[in-house]
């Protein structure tokens, strides 16, 4: 019987099911050894550890530069200040991504014009990019959502025939691959965040990749002044300006460079043990009817895989999904319907003119949007059920979850016999 109509709960470990902000024994001991070591606890200029850590990312991202922050929100507004975005500048987003992706754009007064998801990944259609580009776009952000990446090749197809630039957030997919070449080499400028959900995590940061020494100059001067844009920058036009910055203070505490570094060197570790366990998960729904595993395409791979939603039909099944889910619940699981955040255009930032923040000329005002504006990041979100993105927990937690489904897919009658009986009783 299901544990929703009184039965007993498939898993009992208690909540959560995966700590994503708990310290590891690893992150503990390479954290101790610095302190022991008599290590800096801040660092003003690109110095000590710091340089070899951002060193270390630029040459993993095959990049020339790397600038490390304290956030990815943080990382994300270097990026968009350092392409130049000004005020009224419009810069195609996907709505179906988390909320820093875009918000920094609302500190330049840029313009974020949401758009249209590919329905089976949920990444950002390059088709919809196309027809929402205008005269005043000047830059393309991407989100490699929950690890899989976007289709590359159209979308920087698209920025060169149009003179635009492409920013990738690449917060949840940490080494992943597009045709052999990892995520964050392939745009103009890559932004990810290093926080406390993230695979390569210091607790707290964030840090942008890039060839074009503007970008990295001005990322310097924006949350950097003094001491370390000093030894940074060096064209003539920035130069006079490196003793004030541009007014930001983004550096990244010490002691999270430490521990985001060990994480990096076990990367490849971290990325097998995370797989092992989400594609055990995907293995054990696979057969399901009215329940669908993430998608993966074969020519990508989803590195340190940010994330894990099952698509459910609930037309199909004949079980709303906030009822499905929870008797998912019931049975012990931590899940959510719909994913782990709300789509951006669902937001009432987006649905409303006067907001206390955007200034009021029509020249730069932010576009609104209403329900069905973009069917098919709605179609996708409101199919997905969010699990645990499982690291290091017990295989048998991962196989109580997939007996968990399984249970309540073979429950679906008994669930529409009692939906019925409450309707009947109204």
């Amino acid at each position: 019987m299901l544990a929703a109509l009184g039965g007993t709960p498939e898993v009992t470990a208690p909540h959560p099911h995966n700590d994503l902000c708990a310290f590891s024994p690893a992150d503990k001991a390479v954290i101790t050894a610095h302190l022991d070591a008599g290590g800096t606890t801040s660092y003003y200029g690109r110095d000590g550890e710091l340089r070899e850590f951002e060193d270390e990312l630029a040459a993993f991202f095959g990049r020339a530069h790397c600038v490390a922050v304290n956030s990815g929100t943080n990382a994300l507004h270097s990026a968009f200040f350092g392409i130049g975005l000004q005020p009224g500048d419009e810069v195609i987003v996907p709505s179906y991504t988390f909320l820093a992706t875009v918000s920094p754009l609302f500190a330049l007064r840029a313009v974020p014009v949401l758009a249209d998801c590919e329905p089976d990944t949920g990444t950002i259609d390059p088709e919809d990019i196309a027809r929402r580009i205008t005269p005043r776009t000047k830059a393309i952000v991407v989100t490699h959502q929950f690890g899989h990446p976007v289709e590359m090749d159209a979308v920087m197809d698209l920025a060169e025939r149009h003179g635009l630039k492409v920013v990738e957030d690449n917060s949840l997919a940490f080494g992943a691959t597009y045709k052999g070449r990892r995520t964050g080499s392939l745009g103009h400028v890559a932004a990810f965040s290093l926080g406390s959900t993230k695979m390569v995590s210091g607790g707290q940061g964030g840090a942008l990749v890039t060839d074009d020494p503007e970008v990295m100059e001005r990322a310097n001067l924006l949350g950097h002044f003094v001491r370390r844009s000093v030894t940074e920058v060096s064209s003539p036009f920035y130069r006079r300006f490196v003793t004030t910055g541009y007014g930001h203070n983004y550096r990244m505490h010490a002691l999270a460079v430490t521990m985001a570094r060990g994480r990096l060197r076990r990367l490849d570790e971290l990325v097998a043990s995370r797989h092992q366990r989400l594609e055990r998960l995907s293995a054990g729904l696979s057969d399901l009817p009215f329940v669908e595993p993430p998608v993966t395409r074969p020519h990508v791979h989803r590195g340190q895989w940010g994330g894990y939603t099952a698509s459910y039909d609930a037309e199909a099944a004949g079980v709303d999904i906030d009822t499905f889910v929870s008797a998912l619940e019931a049975e012990g699981l931590e899940v959510a319907a719909r994913g782990y955040h709300p789509l951006l255009h669902r937001a009432e930032f987006f649905r409303t003119a006067e907001d206390g923040y955007y200034p009021a000329q029509p020249w730069h005002a932010k576009r609104l949007y209403r329900e069905g504006d973009l069917p098919r990041s709605e179609w996708h979100a409101d199919r997905q059920i969010a699990f645990p993105i499982f690291l290091d927990e017990p295989l048998e937690l991962v196989d109580g979850y997939v007996r968990a489904v399984r249970k309540v897919v073979e429950g679906l009658d008994a669930l529409r016999k009692t939906a019925r009986q409450a309707a009947s009783a109204v």
